[in-house]
């Protein structure tokens, strides 16, 4: 107890019960609004009553609740399983008006002493790690999160948090519920644990999860385990990458990020560096195009710098276009090279895309041969088209050179299957509402991509 503060552990005596109820009521359910995502109060009184009959054997099953004044302000679920030595964590959570107070970091600490203790006692030996759901904040809920997902990713991510790079979907929870796919799963590895695990381990964690926690008699049998287990095969090792530098926040973006409004000294600044970055002929828009974008909705143009640094030293300009992103020009100047920026910055770019609240899920980018490889390396594909778009600038009367154009799903997700027509209407978007082009499908760079697509 600390400050009015009561952490306890909920049982199965008649004020367990009780207070199992009022945290449910009170708390739980407006904390957790998609009913696919919520376990039922009956079933968390019947797992507190089987624990107490012993029926969880070496594994174990928590309900911690914090109380202030006799009313519940945060609480957490979750499990120790014995097989992958490992808890997993069903909900963590606290109350919008008790955040930035300390009680989540407390309650975290709780659990994770908890955990051990349940490792030593089952297992002999320190956990192994602690696993945890979380929504994607790349992925669009079909019921709006009840906390902005990536202030959560930043937070859990100070907590020593990583997400594995994993394709996770959370099987339904019963026959009313429907499979979870926006979710995501994060992990703290034991101290001194190489940052990652192999897909064996994981899928033991996954499918005594499911065995123990969801009710499913027989994980192997169900098709999102099935799915699951493909992808394992396939990638023996799952890599875990530190949460801020999946959402591009805090350290892992040590940069001060400045959008661009009106064409000032820091707009002449970056139109500077964008000329002396972009050599090629053609490729680079006149100052007075990127003016008149400025008044466009959804349009971007940040300057990049240190902190403390008196001018750009990388440039980001880029739309969020109806059906996906298009990344203009994405530079970083020399002190900025090599310093594994470019995989935040992204991250960065696409969380503007999100928030700009088009239909998007994902984004194009065009670039040469030489200058793929960054993009392919943060997780781009190219897309199998012929592609030239006008050109622009000084270079308006030479002919449309060749260039890639590569797509990429916001987050760390697979690569994507894109349909014909998808990349059609996206290259008709691009001709009209990047390069001006009024009638795009008559436009040869349409007619070509259209003769040549291998999508």
């Amino acid at each position: 107890m600390t400050g009015g503060v009561i952490l306890r552990e909920l049982d199965a005596s008649p004020e367990g019960q009780a207070a199992l109820q009022r945290f449910y009521h009170g708390l739980y359910v407006d904390e957790f609004p998609d009913p696919d995502e919520r376990e039922s109060l009956a079933n968390m009184a019947r797992y507190v009553e089987l624990k107490a009959q012993g029926w969880y054997r070496r594994n174990n099953y928590h309900v911690l609740v914090i109380e202030r004044g006799g009313r519940p302000v945060g609480g957490a679920v979750f499990d120790y399983l014995v097989k992958p030595n490992a808890g997993v964590i069903e909900f963590l959570f606290t109350r919008p008006d008790r955040r930035r107070q300390g009680l989540g970091r407390m309650l975290l600490d709780a659990v994770a002493r908890t955990l051990q203790r349940d490792a030593h006692a089952a297992a002999g030996k320190p956990l192994f790690a602690i696993v945890a759901e979380m929504n994607d904040p790349f992925r669009r809920p079909k019921t709006p999160d009840n906390m902005d997902p990536f202030d959560r990713a930043e937070i859990w991510g100070k907590w020593g948090f990583g997400r594995l790079d994993f394709p996770y979907v959370q099987p339904a929870l019963s026959r009313r519920q429907r499979p979870v796919g926006c979710l995501t799963l994060m992990a703290r590895l034991r101290r001194g644990a190489h940052p990652e695990v192999s897909a064996s381990w994981l899928m033991s964690v996954i499918g005594e999860y499911m065995r123990w926690a969801m009710r499913i008699a027989r994980p192997a049998a169900n098709p999102q385990h099935r799915a699951m287990a493909r992808f394992a095969r396939s990638h023996p090792r799952v890599a875990l990458v530190p949460l801020q530098s999946y959402v591009g926040r805090g350290d892992a973006l040590p940069l001060r990020v400045s959008e661009i409004e009106t064409p000032d000294g820091n707009f002449r600044a970056a139109m500077r560096m964008l000329e002396n970055e972009i050599l090629s002929p053609g490729r680079l828009v006149a100052g007075a195009e990127f003016k008149r974008a400025l008044a466009r909705r959804r349009y971007h143009l940040w300057s990049l710098a240190r902190p403390g640094g008196r001018k750009p030293e990388g440039v980001a300009s880029f739309f969020t276009l109806r059906r996906a992103g298009f990344g203009g020009y994405i530079v970083l100047g020399t002190t900025l090279r090599g310093k594994g920026m470019l995989r935040p910055l992204l991250a960065r770019i696409e969380e503007q895309m999100i928030r700009d609240a088009t239909r998007a899920e994902g984004w194009f980018v065009e670039c040469d041969q030489r200058s793929m490889r960054p993009f392919l390396a943060t997780g781009f594909r190219e897309v199998p088209v012929e592609y030239r778009p006008p050109t622009v600038g000084t270079g308006e009367s030479r002919a449309p050179e060749r260039l890639r154009l590569l797509y990429k799903a916001f987050g760390a997700a697979a690569a994507p299957r894109l349909t014909r027509s998808f990349v059609l209407a996206c290259v008709a978007d691009i001709l009209r509402e990047v390069y001006g082009v009024r009638q795009p499908r008559r436009h040869g760079c349409y007619r070509l991509a259209g003769r040549t697509s291998r999508v």
